[in-house]
């Protein structure tokens, strides 16, 4: 679903119930859910799981824990733990698949230092698998998305196109080193660049996923109350994004993105769909993207490189337009 209807979804819910000691919740929602348990700990929990996006259930399992663990690193949490949550159509496919599926999760669950402590399955008509992680945080340490200030430069850890070239291994339109590099991207984990980035001034952060580079970045903007530019050709590209793209392997949730928040970018003149297809991808597992003074981005982007992300500076923090201009991000040719 597009961030449009998980806003209205939410309208349902009562606001200004939370206890004091959640400090994050939906009240003033953000990557993850966030407990004080004393002054120097608190709890941080998220939950994410999805249908599959390639064949090996092994791939899918590494894939969707990396995805799970990727709000924890957003918020800078280091996971301890994690539940699984299975659907699985075991009247029709052999159990070791479902079996597969938690060992590719279990893989990635030792890399990021987490214990796969339970979980529950269910009897369903296709796979679902993710995790509910768990971690811990010092309170006064956390990463959030509110706090950009105007003149910071914009960095992603990760490249885009993931939903272009989930797409295309979908459709068999995907050649093997494409595939390989997606999966590479995908089962990713975000531990070294949050890690690296506990060392800047992070204003903000928040990571890539279902809503693409524009949509997490219109949360950033709207929780800081500022706006923001985006260097269109900055990002770098997953393998074979460009050719997928020309070819139309354009995932249904790029459409849903762009419903819900186009007219809230102004694009450059004469920039064509294969543009807002791009900046509006939805990832998986994608990179963190962080709000830094300027002064740091080029030193943040080379560590990350170094720690093996295909890392970029993207944008930076802008003032909002007078009131009543409804575009918040501009896209710089």
């Amino acid at each position: 679903m597009g961030p449009e209807d998980l806003r209205r979804i939410l309208s349902f819910l009562p606001t200004g119930t939370s206890a004091d000691e959640l400090i994050v919740g939906l009240d003033n929602p953000d990557d993850a859910a966030v407990y004080q348990v004393r002054d120097d700990l608190a709890v941080v929990a998220s939950v994410d799981f999805f249908t599959p996006i390639v064949d090996d259930p092994a791939e899918f399992g590494a894939i969707a824990a990396a995805n799970s663990f990727s709000d924890l690193y957003a918020m800078g949490a280091s996971p301890a733990f994690a539940l699984s949550l299975l659907g699985f159509p075991a009247e029709t496919l052999p159990v070791e698949i479902a079996g597969a599926m938690l060992s590719g999760a279990a893989e990635v669950c030792r890399e990021a230092g987490a214990a796969l402590a339970g979980g529950h399955s269910i009897i369903d008509l296709e796979p679902k698998f993710g995790l509910a992680a768990i971690g811990f945080a010092h309170p006064d340490r956390l990463f959030r998305k509110s706090g950009a200030v105007p003149g910071d430069a914009l960095v992603l850890g990760k490249a885009l196109g993931i939903g272009v070239l989930a797409t295309a291994i979908k459709r068999a339109e995907a050649s093997a080193e494409e595939h390989t590099a997606a999966v590479r991207s995908m089962r990713q984990l975000n531990r070294a660049a949050a890690e690296a980035l506990a060392e800047y001034d992070a204003h903000a952060v928040t990571d890539i996923t279902g809503f693409g580079l524009l949509g997490h970045l219109h949360e950033v903007c709207v929780a800081s109350g500022h706006g923001a530019a985006v260097f269109s050709s900055a990002p770098q590209l997953v393998p074979g994004t460009d050719r997928l793209l020309a070819a139309g392997c354009v995932p249904g949730g790029t459409a849903r993105n762009r419903s819900a928040l186009e007219d809230a970018v102004e694009w450059p003149a004469g920039s064509d769909d294969s543009l807002r297809n791009l900046l509006f991808d939805p990832q998986t597992s994608g990179g963190l993207l962080a709000a830094v003074p300027e002064a740091e981005a080029e030193s943040l982007r080379r560590e990350w490189i170094e720690a093996g992300y295909a890392a970029s500076v993207v944008g930076r923090i802008e003032e909002r337009q007078p009131e009543g201009d409804t575009k918040v991000i501009r896209v710089e040719a």
